[in-house]
């Protein structure tokens, strides 16, 4: 028996009724649905739209990165033509001015040998000349390498023996000389100067011996000489350490340097006098502790990575330079709130470094520059409570509170002069250690990374005390094995 359709007993103009109120029901349902379709996909649509300018602010940021706005050094910015701003209007120009004395053009402070220079006859016709006793006699001082600049001595010793107490022996070899090197203490010293100073290669050094100082030089003697160097100045590497643990202003920074291709840092810490390198597996707050120690009662100068943060310190300084290329990066933002925050942010920095150069000259008293450091945090602290409506851009709201968590350690350069405002000091330190990784690709053994450590810390230890490198480091390998010379030693009276 067949089911009957309810419809269908239904006469003609109730079935259109029914009709039409269920296709009115169904047309309010998808309309509903679409609705919210359409709501969820408008606000993915504004999601996206920020998302996609959140991400060109960043490409524009990697584009336009330069040594101004970014931590990037210099050389990375590539060759750009110099324009003249005023376009015929010649700027001033560098190097000495016309006329200028020179400090070799009247000779030098010696003379190793006069040579008198005559002629007999005339150059043009070939008759007899004379003198003229009464013309001014010229004189030409002119420095110039000799033939073998390096002379090589053989020290013949014969055996003693002492009638008393049966001892046999020879006669020590004088100072900076060593039984089983065929290098003194003076040429290996330029050698290390010319690997670590100068940043040649181990070939280019062998290669300068040879062909300049006329001497063969093979890689197993300039390894040795390197292990000369490596033992050398390890007793006054330590007495640098144990400085810069010591309270005062200390400059840290680190680089990354590889070993035999695994990655390794180099940390750096500075003071007026000495300047420490240490090379150390990774670079987390525990290597901190190591190059200062845990408990430093000085001053300490960094970025604001985060491995600084659980160093002890009574007074810290955040580098002002690195925050300042980041607001310089928000000059040319997309997004008008970081544009705001730079203008606002830059002339309250600029003001506290004027306030500590007018102390440097004179102008200003350290009562009155301690003064300025409330001054100066009560007109940051304005600008970073009053965001626009809109509130801060990302960038700058990541600086924002940057400047919040680092608070105390802005302006310490206002309560204490002797502090600087940046680290630059640490990152100029760091510098020859770049170049140099750059030419040698890094080191190919752990004592060969420490030996650059320690090669570097002298370097720039003697560069801070204004010392000659190369004859410091004759003096360190001629006293090799005895008690190193001590800090004050160095140090101005």
């Amino acid at each position: 028996m067949e089911k009957s359709n309810p419809v269908s007993n239904l006469n003609q103009e109730e079935t259109e009724m029914l009709w039409q109120e269920k296709g009115a029901k169904d047309w309010c349902e998808d309309y509903q649905k679409e609705k919210e379709e359409n709501e969820k996909l408008r606000k993915e649509l504004l999601e996206l739209k920020k998302e996609i300018e959140k991400l060109k602010e960043k490409l524009k940021k990697l584009n336009q990165r330069t040594s101004e706005n970014s931590s990037q050094p210099p050389s990375s910015d590539g060759y750009k033509k110099k324009v003249a701003k005023n376009f015929g209007i010649k700027g001033k120009k560098r190097g000495p001015k016309y006329d200028h004395v020179g400090k070799t053009r009247n000779g030098f402070a010696w003379i190793d040998e006069r040579v008198n220079l005559t002629i007999e006859q005339c150059p043009k016709c070939g008759a007899s000349v004379e003198k003229q006793k009464e013309a001014i006699i010229k004189k030409n001082q002119i420095a110039e390498l000799v033939s073998k600049p390096v002379e090589v001595k053989e020290y013949v010793r014969e055996k003693y023996q002492c009638s008393q107490c049966d001892w046999e022996g020879y006669a020590p070899l004088p100072l900076g000389c060593r039984e089983d090197f065929s290098y003194g203490a003076t040429l290996s010293s330029l050698v290390g100067w010319l690997g670590y100073g100068g940043n040649l290669t181990w070939l280019k050094q062998r290669y300068l011996v040879a062909t300049v100082f006329g001497i063969p030089l093979s890689q197993g003697s300039l390894a040795k000489m390197h292990k000369w160097f490596c033992s050398s100045l390890y007793p006054s590497y330590e007495q640098w350490w144990t400085y810069i643990q010591e309270p005062g202003v200390r400059c840290v920074d680190e680089t990354s340097y590889r070993v035999n291709g695994v990655n390794y840092w180099m940390w750096v810490a500075t003071s007026n006098q000495v300047c420490v390198l240490f090379l150390a597996p990774s670079r987390s707050a525990d290597e901190v502790h190591s190059l200062l120690g845990k408990d430093f009662q000085g001053i300490l100068s960094t970025d604001c990575w985060g491995a600084y943060n659980r160093q002890n310190a009574p007074h810290k300084q955040k580098c002002l330079a690195h925050i300042g290329r980041e607001l310089k990066a928000l000059e040319t933002s997309r997004f008008s709130e970081n544009k705001l925050f730079a203008q606002k942010v830059f002339p309250i920095l600029e003001q506290a470094r004027q306030y500590y150069r007018d102390y440097h000259r004179g102008e200003l008293t350290l009562d009155a520059l301690q003064r300025q450091r409330p001054l100066i945090e009560a007109q940051l602290q304005q600008v970073l409570d009053n965001p626009p409506p809109t509130g801060w851009a990302s960038d700058s709201q990541l600086l924002s509170n940057r400047f919040r968590r680092y608070w105390s350690d802005w302006f310490t350069f206002l309560s204490f002069p002797e502090v600087k405002p940046d680290n630059n000091d640490a990152e100029r330190a760091l510098r020859p250690v770049v170049i140099h990784r750059k030419v040698s690709g890094g080191a190919r053994s752990h004592w060969g990374g420490q030996l650059v450590a320690m090669m570097f810390s002298f370097l720039e230890t003697m560069r801070l005390q204004g010392e000659n490198a190369v004859e410091q480091l004759s003096f360190i390998l001629s006293s090799s094995g005895l008690s190193p010379p001590s800090i004050d030693d160095f140090l101005p009276v």
